[in-house]
């Protein structure tokens, strides 16, 4: 790096602070700003399905309400990613989507007596709505044939289509509130370039760093029994109702991927992480974690049905997947932060 002089800001500094300004405004421009309009229209096609599937409770609109679910919680687990500064601050993530959810309390509401509506759903814990809630209404059953029923000919079946509708609602609701956020806190967000606690690019590399601590321990280790003495509890996965534990974890792996290279299909423009580490000479670690994303992915694919299943019957495996993401880890946390002088914050979720 070129470090002269020119009115009193040195070459160097100025590059940096030009590509972190880059970044942050592809980052903005091209992942954040887009995905959350797209979370928007799935959760209102989602809200739709229900209302439908409220009217007719038919197999056909149940398979529509599942399908849609799919995409919204797809969407949202790229956007989690982007839970930092004023965003975090909102905890607006825990309304859309706190995991696991309270079987106990939804099942409480459904039973009791209060109108159910959109207005009951937001007076609610975290824990009694959002995606997760959603989960467990639409698969709350071995097949369709059963869960069909629940909607139909079960005790309560008109007030649990009615807090199906409801979640829907409020959900939808969730994601233009947190489109708001985002237009208010763009500013900001591309514009915090210092080299801090502070500055967003280091939130960014924190975050991808508690995600991936996130895989590693509580996605992955504790349904293989990290914390019990080996026990295997696969209801312990996220996405255990749905079987949708190992798209789960591949929609994480996308996010992260597409933040570290910048490569957002929007843009020809992409500046990332490993542009930065380029920048300071370290162009075989940008590509060795590049090859561990990759080395994610085939481990991610070589799980042919779902990770429910796989920890079951081999969870050797599923074990090995959680070695790839601390590899990752290691590469990112110690030897990217350390390149990059990130300050890396306190992380409840250490997954060293």
């Amino acid at each position: 790096m070129i470090s002269c002089e020119e009115n009193g800001v040195s070459e160097s500094a100025a590059t940096i602070q030009y590509h972190r300004s880059a970044q942050l405004t592809n980052i903005y421009n091209n992942e954040i700003s887009v995905l959350t309009k797209a979370f928007i229209n799935e959760t209102e096609l989602l809200q739709q399905s229900a209302i439908t599937f409220q009217q007719s409770t038919t197999s056909e609109n149940l398979d529509a309400t599942i399908a849609l679910w799919k995409s919204s919680q797809s969407l949202w687990k790229q956007l989690e990613l982007y839970d930092v500064g004023a965003i975090e601050n909102t905890f607006i993530s825990s309304e859309i989507n706190f995991w696991p959810t309270n079987e106990i309390f939804i099942n409480d509401n459904i039973s009791g007596t209060a109108t159910i509506n959109e207005a009951l759903i937001t007076s609610l814990g975290a824990s009694s709505k959002g995606i997760s809630a959603i989960e467990y209404l639409l698969f709350s059953g071995d097949e369709n044939t059963q869960i069909l029923n629940s909607f139909t000919t079960s005790e309560n079946a008109e007030r649990r289509k009615q807090y199906l509708t409801g979640l829907t609602q409020n959900l939808s609701a969730k994601s233009k509130e947190l489109n708001d956020h985002w237009e208010n806190y763009e500013e900001d967000f591309t514009s915090s370039l210092e080299n801090g606690i502070s500055g967003t690019q280091n939130q960014m590399i924190n975050a991808m760093i508690t995600l991936i601590e996130e895989i590693i321990i509580t996605k992955l280790g504790n349904p293989l029994g990290d914390t019990n003495g080996g026990i295997i509890e696969a209801e312990r996965l996220e996405g255990y109702y749905s079987e949708f534990s190992k798209e789960i974890i591949e929609q994480h792996v996308i996010s992260l991927e597409r933040c570290y290279l910048g490569d957002f299909s929007q843009t020809p423009f992409r500046i990332g992480f490993d542009d930065f580490l380029i920048l300071s000479g370290r162009e075989i670690l940008a590509n060795q974690i590049s090859d561990q994303f990759a080395v994610c992915k085939e481990e991610l694919a070589s799980i042919s049905g779902s990770l429910e299943d796989e920890i079951i019957k081999n969870p050797d495996a599923v074990n090995d997947l959680k070695d790839t993401f601390r590899d990752l880890l290691v590469l990112v946390k110690v030897d990217m932060a350390n390149i990059l002088g990130s300050t890396i914050t306190f992380n409840d979720n250490d997954g060293d």
